[in-house]
């Protein structure tokens, strides 16, 4: 089991890793705080009736995309009033990637911040949902539209919940893992391509080694920008242009694993296309990502987007990376290596109709 700790804005996370996580984290919750419980429908919340002992309510929602919804914030809002939660209290999410996203939410305008505990269950929650405070809610069929920052006080990355997550899932949320290595660490990823039956197997070690390495490189880019400003941490939206698009276009009915892995390629693909990045690159990225059983096209994905210019360029648009002066992105230039550069949006949409071939 391992901690890492980080000051972020004004308060300290604590992230508690591997088998037995849970049990470590309950320490640092005082006896007399009451605990609002929130958690997914589908998960037998014994494990966490043992070890926090003063939950005064729970609400139980269904996991998904459906969850991200404003009225679904709301209600935990209410239910927190109700039970008297005060600012020294906490909410404790337990679930997937997208209620520890509401939970947050919540947690966040509700007296201006209570103290937070998110408890993700999957691995796309313990890499990526959950670590870094954005909390979001998607509006009007588009991507993340209302979110504050917002960081947890303490996020349990506890591995015996992913003993039972079906095996999709758990690829899912190795595509986040990838990015890390792909953008950001060379060391995680020469790990990921050595090891690949290890990590695919769920071995302790290497799972409990990857999950903090992913957390730990999250956490340094949140520490050097934690409200988005400053540029830098835009590398932790490699494959997310093309991905919420894919998302948005396709109803939401792609996992946000599949679409990142999409995007990833993609972007590595138009960035080619463009002259600001080697082919070798995007040779590098679909390997990788056939080596984990996850997509990276659309063929793969088994649907079709609009190859309508306008269509494209209506969504891109929208993106939060988007402005007057073009659309940010983050360019991988090599394995552990990347840049940002602002593009034209029509040169990037041309370019990225190409790919979808």
């Amino acid at each position: 089991m391992r901690v890492l700790s980080k000051v972020l804005c004004c308060q300290e996370t604590k992230a508690f890793i591997g088998r037995g996580a849970l049990e470590k984290a309950a320490e640092e919750i005082p006896e007399k705080a009451k605990i609002l419980l929130v958690r997914q429908d589908v998960l037998e919340p014994s494990p966490i009736l043992k070890v926090f002992r003063n939950i005064v309510d729970e609400v139980v929602l269904k996991g998904g995309e459906e969850a991200k919804d404003i009225e679904v914030v709301l209600k935990i809002v209410e239910r927190m009033h109700e039970a008297g939660i005060q600012r020294s209290d906490y909410v404790v999410a337990f679930g997937g990637g997208t209620l520890t996203d509401v939970t947050g939410f919540a947690a966040s305008i509700y007296l201006r911040g209570v103290n937070f505990v998110a408890i993700p269950t999957t691995l796309l929650g313990m890499v990526d949902a959950a670590v870094g405070g954005k909390n979001a809610v998607n509006f009007k069929n588009v991507k993340n539209v209302l979110g504050t920052f917002y960081q947890p006080r303490i996020i349990v990355a506890d591995t015996r919940f992913l003993d039972t997550l079906p095996q999709q899932e758990y690829v899912n949320g190795l595509a986040e893992v990838i990015k890390y290595g792909l953008a950001l660490d060379k060391e995680l990823y020469e790990f990921l391509r050595g090891n690949s039956e290890k990590i695919l197997s769920r071995d302790e070690e290497a799972l409990e080694r990857v999950v903090e390495r992913s957390i730990a490189d999250k956490l340094f880019v949140v520490e050097q920008d934690v409200f988005d400003v400053k540029g830098i941490r835009i590398v932790l939206n490699f494959g997310h242009t093309v991905g919420h698009l894919i998302e948005s276009l396709s109803g939401f009915s792609i996992s946000h694993g599949k679409a990142v892995a999409v995007g990833m390629a993609y972007e590595s693909l138009v960035s080619a296309l463009m002259g600001l990045s080697s082919y070798d690159v995007h040779r590098e990225i679909v390997e990788m990502l056939k080596m984990y059983g996850l997509p990276a096209s659309l063929r793969d994905l088994g649907i079709e987007l609009p190859r309508d210019p306008s269509t494209l360029k209506s969504v891109v648009a929208r993106d939060k990376k988007a402005g007057w002066r073009g659309l940010t992105i983050p360019i991988v230039t090599e394995v552990g290596r990347w840049r940002s550069v602002t593009v034209d949006v029509d040169s990037y949409v041309e370019a990225l109709v190409k790919c979808f071939g």
